[in-house]
């Protein structure tokens, strides 16, 4: 069995109890919410509608297609729901006419899309776009046919609020991700576009669902990078490794929680790249099915806002690698904080013991609270069960979570992510030790729970259970030493428009320079001193293209220090 396998079964965010109770009480409310809503129209039924009245004179019995848009509206359900299209240029990308809970590998979207979602266009072979001969569906329908396939593409169900939509258009809309990132290059890898769902101002939902990468043989993945608005709470992608759970799992936008059969890929409240050592990957199989969850919280007090975001997935072939590496979120939810404004801290142990002197080597490690968190340390676990050496101090941004900063400050929005490039050895039996405090000044106690007004006690980690073949450099720089070689902060990290360099040490004669990550410099800055503790070297970013780049920083004695740095 895999380590993270070990460590799945005796760790999960949510018991299976807790899960089953919430999908036996979901479908309780639903079945309330469908008895209310008896003399309503359904999603399907305002669908079916738009079909009718702008491509049934077209799409009779007969058409070419075989897609018959004037029949009975069952017959249409029938006709649309989980079939593969008559055409073959979108049969063989691995098309729907509409695939459950995925717009953009539905053909009847692509069909009627009209520039709405800017990743959606007609291929050579495809056909003209829908109504021919007649002027394209507004938005506002062409959205109505977007959620309701997103939302799961169900005959009976009323899961969009059209009355938001038309609000959203009529009335000018935020859009969470204005300018969606390029995918990969063809070759590369692939993207995921999750959403848009949509939110009425001042609120704010979590949403899962299941996402069918459709690769066609086993891969492994060397990157993934992720993109959300500022309005997102998190956003975190799962993989399915079991066929039950994934089976189990509904098609389309959903609550959820949805915990079992799945490990972590990766978990991020705001934009990150995260790009794997040389010699490490994530081993994917065959058809891999995603398990995305996206949280919003809409703080706008008067507008709509477009949920979004996407996921570019970078590959390699099966073999490319050395070392698999593994990604795990561990979660205590077993706290309870009144609100007195006082600090509570609740502290919770990693790992199993039982294997011996076996090893983890950690590559990074971040960590994740809500609003009433103050602090979040790690720390190895001795023998005796006791704090060992600090490895991880979530108020030390401004050293990417490095103990020993010079200015302590907890953002539990942007929590650091420490790295470890020479790998950080830990014992499975010694293990880890975590603890998180929190001041609830609210208007009531809180424990463990999904939405902002709860809380949390999270930790996420990556690792290797081995490092044989794979080039780690010496533990030096900030990642691995804060007490060797040169010692720099660098804050914010991600980065928008500007980012601060601040030294531990009197540096004189230094040079500072960006490259992208094919080693060509795009900035030469600063040839002068650093002076130790309060003074800060900024570096302005606001005319760099998003990404991920490399920050050197040299003395005049020839010692450098090496800082990834992402640009948002």
């Amino acid at each position: 069995m895999p380590p993270e396998a070990l460590l799945i079964q005796n760790i999960s965010l949510i018991s299976l109890a807790q899960r089953h109770f919430m999908k036996r009480l979901t479908l309780l409310f639903f079945g309330f919410s469908v008895f209310t809503s008896a003399f309503a129209q359904t999603t399907w039924e305002s669908v079916y509608a738009v079909l009718q009245t702008n491509c049934g004179s077209c799409h009779v019995a007969g058409h070419t297609s075989g897609l018959d848009l004037s029949a009975s509206i069952g017959e249409v359900y029938d006709n649309l729901y989980d079939l593969t299209p008559s055409n073959a240029t979108s049969a063989a990308k691995g098309y729907k006419r509409v695939f459950p809970g995925e717009p953009y590998k539905s053909f009847l979207f692509s069909k009627v899309n009209n520039g709405l979602a800017w990743d959606v266009n007609l291929e050579a072979g495809e056909g003209d776009a829908c109504p021919q001969g007649a002027a394209p569906l507004n938005n506002k329908d062409i959205e109505l046919i977007r959620q309701w396939i997103m939302y799961g593409a169900f005959e009976s169900d009323f899961a969009v609020d059209i009355p938001l939509i038309n609000e959203f258009y009529d009335n000018g809309g935020i859009q969470s991700v204005p300018l969606p990132p390029a995918p990969p290059a063809v070759g590369e890898g692939f993207q995921v576009h999750f959403g848009p769902f949509f939110l009425w101002p001042e609120e704010e939902h979590e949403y899962f669902t299941k996402f069918f990468t459709q690769i066609p043989s086993d891969l492994e993945i060397n990157r993934v990078d992720t993109y959300m608005g500022d309005y997102s709470h998190h956003f975190i992608t799962y993989r399915f490794t079991e066929s039950f759970w994934e089976e189990f799992t509904p098609f389309g936008l959903h609550d959820g929680p949805d915990f079992a059969g799945i490990d972590l890929v990766t978990a991020n409240q705001y934009p990150q790249n995260i790009v794997l050592p040389e010699g490490t990957a994530f081993n994917w199989v065959e058809n891999t099915v995603l398990n995305l969850n996206s949280h919003y919280i809409n703080y706008s007090p008067d507008k709509p806002l477009a949920c979004e975001a996407y996921v570019n997935i970078y590959t390699q072939p099966v073999g490319t690698a050395i070392q698999t590496m593994y990604s795990v979120l561990l979660s205590n939810d077993g706290f309870y904080i009144p609100n007195n404004s006082e600090p509570v801290t609740d502290v919770a142990s990693a790992f199993e013991n039982g294997h011996g002197d076996d090893e983890l080597f950690v590559w990074a490690m971040s960590s994740h609270t809500h609003q009433y968190g103050t602090d979040f340390n790690i720390y190895k676990r001795t023998p005796d069960n006791e704090k060992g050496e600090q490895i991880f101090d979530g108020a030390c941004g401004a050293t990417n979570g490095v103990p020993g900063c010079l200015d302590e400050i907890y953002d539990y929005k942007h929590p650091p992510t420490r790295y470890w490039e020479s790998m950080l050895p830990i014992k499975w039996e010694d293990g880890i030790i975590y603890e998180t405090t929190w001041i609830n000044d609210g208007p009531e106690p809180v424990g463990f729970g999904l939405t902002s007004d709860d809380e949390m006690m999270v930790m996420m980690y990556f690792f290797v259970d081995d490092t044989t073949g794979l080039n780690l450099p010496q533990a030096v720089g900030i990642e691995d030493n804060p007490e060797a070689g040169l010692q720099i902060s660098v804050f914010p990290n991600p980065a928008k428009d500007v980012f601060y360099i601040q030294s531990a040490v009197n540096l004189s004669g230094a040079a500072v320079t960006l490259t992208d990550l094919k080693g060509s410099v795009i900035r030469t800055q600063l040839s002068g001193s650093l002076t130790a503790g309060s003074n800060y070297y900024q570096v302005d970013t606001y005319d760099l293209a998003p990404g991920l780049y490399l920050l050197n920083i040299l003395n005049n004695e020839g010692v450098t220090v090496t800082e990834k740095i992402v640009i948002q």
